[in-house]
């Protein structure tokens, strides 16, 4: 109840700021050019080559941007302040990253959902978030409901063995298959560091004999 009040206000209030004051920079709060990323801000970008970073069993890990600067101020801004429209921004730099990768194919978007509990506390999915606003710039339809978080596991950042914290916390909804048939799996995250999480992952959908999957993080480590 308390958390639910707590987010409802924080709601309200944000809602109140858009009213009083123009749309203003998330970063340096300029607003000189009515974008939630000015110019300046965008500047210390630093986006990495179209190339795949990493295979795990065969699938291509990708990932935008380097994780500091301006990416890491939105990420945060998103994951830890209730600012949701920093998803914004963030979708746009993953669309802009997006655009150049050679493999177009008929993809369907997912993610790694949170555990029920997480997202109460928080009052939103931020990757739900990041996910809706990339899949308007794309046009890519949304699953997410075929990955499910079944377990409370520590933020990865503070495990000290995020394999093992994330062992074992999600399950498919085997309900769901048919609606990815003949897609490939575009598997998005915000950040990736040892690449755990989206391992994780990989392993549930193939034990379920879904192998077509490229991996796209905002930003890596």
């Amino acid at each position: 109840m308390f958390l639910e009040l707590r987010n409802q206000i924080i709601h309200i209030l944000n809602t109140f700021l858009d009213l009083i004051y123009n749309q203003k920079c998330l970063i340096c709060s300029c607003a000189k050019t009515d974008e939630l990323l000015c110019k300046t801000c965008s500047k210390d970008i630093r986006y990495l080559s179209t190339y795949a970073h990493k295979f795990f069993k065969n699938i291509p890990f990708y990932s935008a941007t380097l994780y500091d600067g301006s990416v890491k101020k939105l990420i945060h801004k998103l994951k830890f302040s209730h600012h949701k429209k920093a998803s914004i921004p963030l979708a746009k730099i993953l669309f802009k990253y997006f655009k150049n990768i050679k493999e177009q194919k008929n993809y369907i978007i997912i993610y790694p959902p949170s555990y029920f509990l997480k997202s109460a506390q928080r009052g939103y999915n931020h990757m739900f978030l990041i996910a809706k606003e990339f899949s308007k710039l794309t046009n890519i339809e949304i699953n997410n409901k075929i990955i499910k978080k079944i377990k409370y596991t520590k933020p990865q950042y503070k495990a000290k063995n995020r394999y093992k914290n994330i062992k074992g916390s999600f399950k498919i909804n085997k309900n769901e298959l048919k609606q990815i048939k003949n897609k490939t799996i575009l598997l998005i995250d915000d950040i990736t560091t040892s690449g755990a999480t989206l391992e994780e992952i990989i392993n549930i959908l193939k034990e379920n004999n879904i192998n077509d999957i490229i991996c796209l993080t905002i930003a890596k480590t």
